[in-house]
């Protein structure tokens, strides 16, 4: 039971961190200590030290030598290259799922849309962000690519890093929802050469929005 209830906090742990870094509440390039996550969470440091392990391996923060653990920073040419791999990666998923898509896949994928309607009309940015991203997933997990799956989930926190930002800009919500809905049309039809257009298209919109708000920050540096 003890092991139980210490695996339960580290993911916690984890969990609270990993959004507070994501929804920008940690900012870019911040410093992180063990003594004070441990003191703001109620915990000691034991799972605040496996969870900064944890985030490093998804490249959210990383370790500098003397220093201590920072929070990744976000350049417009990271984006850049985040979005290319991107691209690449989620019109395979699209593609190959509008090959065999069941029923099933549609009714989970138009479900999160209308989930993302919801939190739209109330703008909450979080939430959207957070159905964005598991749209995005299941894409890739539907398509049964087990390797795609594993690179995106890897990705998708840096993804929803930046995401984050690029959703909270004045009519992209909307804008963003309509393309998940031509996607998944293109998927319903299956048609996979369509779906890959669409999809790839709809991130390199995604991809102008995303280095649009970096730009924003202190000429084109670091958010």
């Amino acid at each position: 039971m003890k092991s139980t209830d210490s695996s339960e906090k580290h993911s916690t742990v984890f969990d609270s961190l990993w959004r507070a870094i994501i929804s920008g509440e940690i900012a870019p390039g911040e410093m992180l200590t063990e003594r004070d996550l441990a003191h703001s969470l109620g915990v000691s440091r034991t799972p605040i030290r496996e969870a900064l392990r944890k985030l490093e391996k998804y490249g959210l923060v990383q370790h500098e030598r003397n220093k201590g653990v920072r929070v990744i920073s976000v350049t417009t040419d990271s984006v850049k290259q985040l979005y290319e791999v991107r691209e690449l990666l989620e019109g395979l998923g699209a593609s190959t799922l509008a090959k065999k898509a069941t029923q099933e896949d549609i009714q989970v994928l138009e479900m999160l849309l209308h989930q993302a309607e919801e939190a739209a009309e109330e703008n909450d940015i979080g939430k959207l962000s957070e159905i964005n991203s598991t749209f995005h997933l299941e894409l890739a997990r539907r398509s049964n690519n087990q390797y795609l799956v594993n690179i995106m989930e890897t990705l998708q926190s840096h993804i929803s890093l930046v995401m984050s930002k690029s959703l909270s800009q004045r009519g992209r919500p909307i804008k963003n929802i309509a393309e998940h809905w031509m996607i998944v049309d293109a998927i319903k039809q299956g048609d996979p050469e369509l779906a890959k257009s669409i999809t790839c298209y709809h991130v390199r919109k995604a991809m102008t929005k995303a280095i649009e708000e970096v730009s924003i920050k202190k000429n084109g540096g670091i958010i």
